[in-house]
């Protein structure tokens, strides 16, 4: 069966057209129009007389009155007959429901948001000693790439390979330096002391703010090939998985889920 795509995004299958089963010449007809899922009020009131569904429109109208309780509750109200001289029976409240179906009043009231799973007590993954003790001093190289016209912030730490990326609204000095500082800080959380950083004349701006990090600024024609190559790797990675959606159009939160994604499995595998 083969989904076409409509004109307000979703996709939807014509039952009526005719399609081969297999490799045969024979075909099928995915059409009944006798068949509509749908419960009408007007059909529900076929099954019942008259009497019984004024009951019924007296049992929505005092549940209404009522404020709404539960309908557990409510019929044990009127089948212990809490309410005096009350005219509606607990059959009529089983009937209204029948008929009417669930308050829609009172599922919009009653609904709430559910609540959050509990967060765990983070223990944080102990850096191997082999590492920090052969790599103390880590050289980051950084730079800035485009996916569809989504810019992204790109790292890249030498020896270790480690990668990072972010998204951010604009290429000013403000949000540069911001998502700068970021990396360092996550270097430095770990014990990683960054000496130096490596990268185009765009970052030329931050360097007298990263002080005393020593930030080395390539050329007008040169790259930093790390991260260049870097920078290619995530790009891959990010072709293939948009080509194995089935979807004709990527919305921006996705690209950006799926450049984390991306990044986020490299670094997986060390």
């Amino acid at each position: 069966m083969q989904f076409t795509e409509y004109s307000n995004g979703l996709y939807k299958v014509d039952a009526a057209v005719k399609r081969p089963i297999n490799t045969s010449n024979d075909t099928v007809t995915f059409y009944s129009p006798d068949f509509v899922f749908l419960e009408t009020v007007e059909k529900n009131k076929l099954s019942y007389t008259r009497c019984e569904i004024e009951g019924a429109h007296k049992a929505r109208q005092l549940y209404r009155k009522l404020v709404y309780p539960s309908q557990k509750r409510f019929e044990y109200w009127l089948r212990n007959n809490l309410i005096r001289n009350c005219p509606v029976t607990c059959g009529d409240a089983q009937r209204a429901v029948a008929i009417h179906g669930s308050s829609v009043d009172a599922i919009q009231g009653k609904t709430v948001n559910k609540g959050s799973t509990h967060v765990p007590t983070l223990v944080p993954i102990q850096v191997p000693e082999t590492i920090p003790e052969s790599h103390p001093n880590i050289t980051i190289c950084m730079d800035i790439f485009y996916i569809n016209g989504n810019p992204f912030f790109h790292t890249i730490s030498r020896l270790i390979d480690f990668q990072t990326v972010a998204t951010f609204p604009s290429r000013s000095k403000t949000v540069l330096l911001r998502e700068t500082k970021a990396v360092l800080n996550m270097y430095e959380a770990r014990g990683y002391n960054v000496p130096d950083i490596h990268a185009d004349k765009e970052f030329a701006c931050i360097r007298n703010d990263v002080l005393p990090i020593h930030m080395n600024i390539a050329d007008a024609d040169d790259h930093i090939p790390e991260v260049e190559r870097s920078i290619c790797t995530v790009k891959e990675r990010i072709r293939c998985t948009i080509h194995g959606l089935p979807f004709r159009r990527i919305p921006k939160v996705l690209v950006q889920a799926i450049t984390e994604n991306a990044v986020k499995l490299l670094n997986q595998f060390p």
